[in-house]
């Protein structure tokens, strides 16, 4: 007989490969900027919430992004820094969310974890990369902008589509 632990451990594997499978296709779908993502891969963040727990969600993404940067052999690089810190506090900031799921749909969590995502993104690559120029700027505040709406229709587009999984009925 399989043990909690041992069974959590197969989830935890499951969810990992879900979100990297689901970051991968990403890859293939046309988007406005080369390094832009729809944000698929937090379905199976999602999963780990209404699931499990969010211990399981902060391993999800903790792993899913440093095998991911394996993989493609970005670790520890600015890309690796800027995708670990928003996508690590972003996640926290879907947790604190998460407790308010009698009153907030998955559609909802997901687009205000995505604006999080891309806020903190925006910030990480401001003080690693462009502390030196000035925001003022009438073409850096429409970037912005535009940047950050993108990033709520993506937590739409990803919260629909975990929202008609109905992962409610799902049984683990």
């Amino acid at each position: 007989m399989q043990t909690k632990e041992y069974r959590e451990e197969k989830y935890l594997i499951a969810l990992v490969l879900l979100g990297l499978y689901l970051s991968l296709l990403e890859n293939i779908i046309p988007k406005p900027f080369p390094w832009m993502k729809i944000g698929l891969s937090n379905i199976s963040v999602l999963i780990a919430l209404e699931k499990f727990n969010s211990r399981m969600a902060i391993k999800v993404v903790f792993f899913r992004i440093f095998i991911q940067a394996l993989m493609l052999g970005t670790l520890f690089t600015p890309g690796f820094m800027i995708s670990f810190s928003a996508g690590l506090i972003s996640t926290l900031f879907m947790i604190i969310l998460y407790r308010f799921r009698a009153y907030l749909s998955l559609v909802a969590i997901s687009c205000i974890s995505a604006f999080t995502h891309n806020l903190l993104q925006l910030i990480v690559v401001y003080f690693l990369m462009f502390r030196n120029i000035s925001l003022n700027s009438k073409s850096i505040i429409l970037f912005i902008t535009f940047f950050l709406a993108l990033g709520v229709l993506m937590g739409i587009i990803t919260g629909v589509i975990a929202t008609k999984l109905n992962l409610k009925k799902i049984k683990i």
